[in-house]
């Protein structure tokens, strides 16, 4: 037995509406599901194969966001930052790394850190039976 993927996320965020926009309107993510009758209101994105659920939960106690990254590949890095810059977002450039990408970050409404990631040839966007499981966002 093992774990085969990660294919959902499910994040607590403060408004649910800017949330929204941000990852359908400014990163390119499809909404699948809204549902802002439910209680608590949520909203159901996909980008390729992952889902993204988006919960509102305002003023929790604990600081969002803090000690979690999340990374996502994109197709072409520079290519990618530079349609952010094109929307108004403030971001750094991107930069190589030593752990096998290059990649720049974006804080998301709620403090969670997004890395934007273009994986090197032997970067981990390979399982370990060498299928691709190349996401990115505007798939």
């Amino acid at each position: 037995m093992s774990v085969k993927a990660l294919e959902m996320l499910f994040l607590e965020v403060d408004n649910l509406e800017d949330s929204m926009d941000f990852y359908a309107t400014g990163l390119g993510f499809k909404v699948d599901q809204h549902k802002p009758e439910h209680d608590p209101p949520m909203v159901t994105l996909r980008a390729g194969r992952l889902r993204l659920v988006l919960a509102q939960k305002p003023n929790s106690l604990m600081r969002r966001g803090r000690g979690i990254y999340f990374f996502l590949t994109v197709k072409d890095v520079d290519e990618f930052y530079e349609f952010l810059r094109a929307g108004g977002y403030d971001v750094e450039p991107p930069e190589d790394a030593g752990w096998g990408g290059r990649f720049f970050t974006l804080l998301d409404p709620n403090e969670y850190r997004l890395f934007f990631v273009t994986w090197y040839s032997d970067g981990p966007y390979l399982t370990s039976d060498g299928e691709d499981t190349d996401i990115g966002l505007l798939d």
